[in-house]
């Protein structure tokens, strides 16, 4: 497992973004390094010179740690900028 984290930081660290989609109900985000907004409607990640922006009804950030997120809710569209 250390092997995997150490390539996974890597990536981060090159700019990387990683995603996974659960239906429309659930979106795992790594790679973010912080919040830019945050709405029930909207929820804009910072992911180093890049940001990820959730589109949807009923968003919610279930979980915010130093390098992903998970945000929960009815996710209607994601966005990379």
């Amino acid at each position: 497992m250390g092997e995997l984290a150490d390539k996974l930081r890597y990536a981060m660290q090159d700019g990387t973004i990683r995603t996974e989609i659960l239906g429309t109900a659930k979106l795992i985000l790594e790679g973010c390094d912080g919040v830019i907004e945050y709405e029930t409607e909207k929820i804009g990640l910072r992911c180093g010179r890049r940001a990820v922006w959730v589109e949807g009804k009923s968003l919610r950030l279930l979980c915010l740690e130093e390098d992903g997120a998970v945000i929960t809710g009815h996710i209607e569209a994601v966005r990379f900028t």
